[in-house]
């Protein structure tokens, strides 16, 4: 009976070694890629503040412009037809009014929000941040290439992190293989101390790996979101329902509608403080208007959007709360916290950004393992061929083995 479970737990070994090797391989280049861009974007906005003073904005103490003003002063400024958003994001932060044209005409604004000076407009495709998004998403190919490859890459390395786990585990735990397999000898040889940084880094990494990898996940394929929704709350399916603005409707109003939206805002909220109020204008003639209030920037899953209809401003929908959703919601919405390590505020950031690192050296490390390995077995082969002297009675004649005498 021993024996038996000896031998099933042999052949589970070796077909995760086998796995973990050729799938580790097949996905490196992948991998590191995605990690180190994953590296980059973990404390943007952090670094945004930093380093691009357009970013901040002195807090005058006063009440902040509607969006009518600032959307003029954009459209007035930079000579652009029409604006996608304003989008206020405390009171010591600038505005941001973003406009989306064709492709490559993509702008993001920003503005004072107390005197509606523009400070500051970037191209969309020049910013460092997005470059990094796009290669993180979609390794800066084409989506309908790049998505897939870099989705079904993050699924095998899920793989190769569980047999990963399958292999770090020692066969029996004692003093030494605890040693081995929780800490990284700093002052063993170059080659020992590779191994170590494979293992053992990666034991400490694996679970915020692959919380940052399933969550990834979500956003790659279509299927293994609905199939994480549909188990989280309980076999429902996601519904999403669109609305739509009558197209008959004359204003009665002759305010803004954005502005009106903006004072019913402020009428419920007189300190946005640290509040992200996103207006987003209407798409088309059937378009709706959205308002999206965030009481906190660092964490997206505290949003809740609303969609009014064009002239009447009629409320048509507005998403539940957070805490009134079904697990399948909650999981959705704290998905992108999650990924990018906002979820506890900085010392998740940090912890992700570690994790993000440790992913991107596992493939590195791994294969430098491979290889050392595999060149090992070259100079066993070449040792296996040595000449070897042959004595017969005509005298004594030096062979290497396969070869023709």
């Amino acid at each position: 009976m021993k024996k038996g479970k000896k031998q099933n737990r042999s052949l589970f070994y070796r077909i995760s070694a086998w796995l973990h090797l050729w799938l580790g391989l097949a996905s490196g280049i992948v991998v590191v890629i995605v990690s180190l861009t994953g590296a980059a974007l973990t404390f943007e906005e952090e670094l945004r503040v930093l380093l691009q003073p357009y970013q901040k904005v002195q807090d005058e103490g006063r009440p902040l412009l509607p969006p009518s003003v600032l959307a003029d002063a954009v459209k007035k400024t930079y000579h652009v037809p029409g604006v996608s958003a304003v989008i206020y994001r405390g009171r010591d932060r600038s505005a941001v009014i973003p406009w989306y044209g064709d492709q490559s005409n993509y702008l993001v604004n920003f503005v004072n929000p107390y005197t509606a000076e523009p400070l500051h407009s970037q191209p969309l495709n020049s910013d460092f941040f997005r470059i990094m998004i796009e290669g993180h998403y979609q390794l800066w190919l084409p989506r309908d290439i790049g998505k897939p490859i870099v989705a079904y890459s993050t699924l095998i390395f899920v793989i190769t992190l569980i047999t990963g786990l399958v292999l770090w585990w020692p066969k029996k735990w004692t003093t030494s293989t605890r040693r081995q397999s929780f800490f990284v000898r700093t002052k063993a040889t170059i080659k020992r101390l590779n191994y170590d940084l494979h293992n053992v880094l990666g034991f400490y990494a694996i679970s915020i790996a692959l919380v940052l990898a399933l969550t990834g996940m979500v956003f790659g394929m279509e299927w293994f979101s609905k199939t994480v929704y549909w188990t989280a709350s309980g076999g429902q399916e996601k519904s999403f329902s669109r609305v739509s603005s009558d197209t008959t409707l004359v204003a009665i109003d002759p305010a803004r509608e954005e502005d009106r939206l903006f004072a019913s805002l402020n009428r419920a909220d007189t300190d946005f403080g640290e509040n992200m109020i996103t207006i987003g204008y209407p798409f088309g003639k059937a378009g709706t208007w959205s308002v999206a209030v965030n009481p906190d920037m660092g964490k997206r899953f505290r949003e809740q959007r609303s969609y009014y209809e064009q002239k009447s401003l009629r409320l048509l929908k507005k998403d539940p709360a957070f805490s009134e959703g079904n697990g399948g919601d909650k999981l959705s919405r704290l998905n992108y916290d999650l990924h990018v390590g906002a979820i506890g505020g900085i010392t998740t950031k940090i912890i992700a950004f570690l994790a993000c690192i440790i992913s991107a050296s596992l493939p590195v490390t791994g294969f430098v393992i491979w290889f050392g390995k595999k060149r090992k077995q070259k100079k066993k082969s070449v040792v296996r061929r040595a000449a070897v002297t042959i004595n017969t009675p005509a005298g004594s004649y030096t062979t290497v083995p396969g070869e023709r005498q």
